[in-house]
């Protein structure tokens, strides 16, 4: 490749299973290589991360670190959200024995490596991955969709904010996937229900200062502003939000795309009050609590539904290769699939034929200052969203994976 050189790729081997009658006669065991691919050290770097590798570590681990006889060789890089390099580093790795690939990201990359893994017949797992195209238009029966999607996430911020006839929005749009499928699904239900979109500005990814979209937000004076654009987009906008008193002047604003590690970023006197749809959060019962206890032992920070999640999906990953007695993509698909999904955040999940993951999410609620107990006493639950309503039915036109 022209033009950039591979960050690097750091390696990190479970366990190493030697077999013979001697270590001269050994024959070294091939590993069995998974990869989690992320942005580690630009701006969704806390949305995965570092921390998503910790817990694809940690289940590897817990899994004994080797299945059917060899060893478990967990393999992270860090491709800085950009798209010729993310979708490079997935071809080398698939090219060089890599079986699964967990995490993606940015939707312009995972679609790239969708369409890899399904070429080469291996494996991807999408965590932070949000645009309900990987399940639609760009389906494939080689890519899981895990953790969330743009109409979870849009389908959250209607039930919260929306439902009345009355209701008015404006959005607040990045201008890529992900932005304009947020927007596309919530307007849908607002149209359904009689209420009205007033307008929308788009911003472009590199965008940070929002200043003369609100003003347009504000003097449109829609019931409802709504930031249909990224994590860390929303993070700046929300403080802007602030400043301009959009909600103290009696604007709802919808943040669908905030999650934990945001409103820890924000801070309780500018989040307060927010509704987010969240896939986990570590203080809802004593499976999530320990698991959170050991992350944060080792990373120093509360686990958020990404890098949770990435625990999962690797443990589920291992499960139908163990199951399935070998490495072969499409029996392990099928075993994934076949197989409900349980472990500390997730009950009884079931895999579509297009690759969505049914699991319930959550409906949050942040809590004011005056209401946490501790540094990381953040969310209060609202509402369990069953996994058959939150996320949109199969795409019987754009995926012929469900026809």
């Amino acid at each position: 490749m022209r033009g950039f050189r591979f960050p690097p790729v750091r390696l990190a081997v479970a366990a190493i299973v030697a077999c013979g009658l001697s270590t001269a006669q050994a024959q070294p065991t091939p590993p069995l290589k998974i990869g989690v691919l992320t942005d580690q050290s630009g701006a969704a770097a806390d949305f995965s991360g570092r921390g998503t590798v910790l817990a694809a570590r940690m289940a590897i681990e817990d899994f004994g670190g080797q299945v059917l006889g060899r060893p478990i060789q967990l393999l992270d890089a860090d491709h800085l959200s950009k798209p010729d390099l993310g979708v490079a580093m997935a071809r080398r790795w698939y090219d060089e024995g890599v079986e699964a690939i967990f995490d993606v990201g940015l939707t312009s990359i995972a679609i790239g490596v969708q369409q890899l893994a399904r070429d080469k017949d291996k494996v991807v797992v999408f965590l932070s991955t949000g645009s309900t195209d990987m399940t639609g238009k760009y389906c494939s029966p080689n890519g899981i969709h895990w953790t969330y999607d743009t109409y979870s996430q849009a389908n959250g911020a209607f039930l919260a904010y929306g439902g009345s006839p009355k209701d008015s929005w404006y959005f607040l749009t990045v201008d890529y996937g992900y932005g304009i499928n947020l927007e596309r699904d919530i307007t849908t239900r607002v149209v359904a229900t009689g209420g009205k979109v007033l307008g929308t500005t788009k911003h472009s990814f590199e965008a940070t200062d929002f200043a003369s979209d609100l003003l347009k937000a504000q003097t449109s004076r829609a019931s409802v502003v709504g930031l249909t654009t990224t994590t860390m987009h929303s993070v700046n906008m929300m403080k802007q939000v602030e400043e301009f008193g959009l909600r103290q002047g009696g604007q709802r604003v919808a943040a669908p795309a905030l999650t934990f590690h945001d409103i820890k970023a924000l801070g309780l006197p500018i989040a307060h009050d927010l509704m987010i749809v969240e896939a986990f959060y570590w203080d809802m019962n004593d499976e999530t609590r320990a698991f959170a206890k050991r992350f944060f032992e080792k990373f120093g920070r509360m686990p958020n539904m990404n890098q949770a999640s990435a625990y999962g999906a690797v443990t589920h990953y291992l499960k139908a290769v163990q199951a399935v007695g070998a490495v072969d993509t499409s029996k392990v698909l099928a075993k994934m699939k076949e197989t409900p999904v349980n472990d500390f955040m997730t009950r009884n999940a079931a895999i579509r034929a297009d690759g969505r993951l049914l699991r319930d999410m959550y409906l949050f609620r942040v809590k004011k200052p005056a209401e946490s107990k501790g540094e990381w006493d953040l969310l209060e639950l609202v509402k369990t969203l069953p996994g058959k309503d939150i996320f949109k039915a199969p795409d019987t036109e754009a995926c012929n994976l469900v026809r």
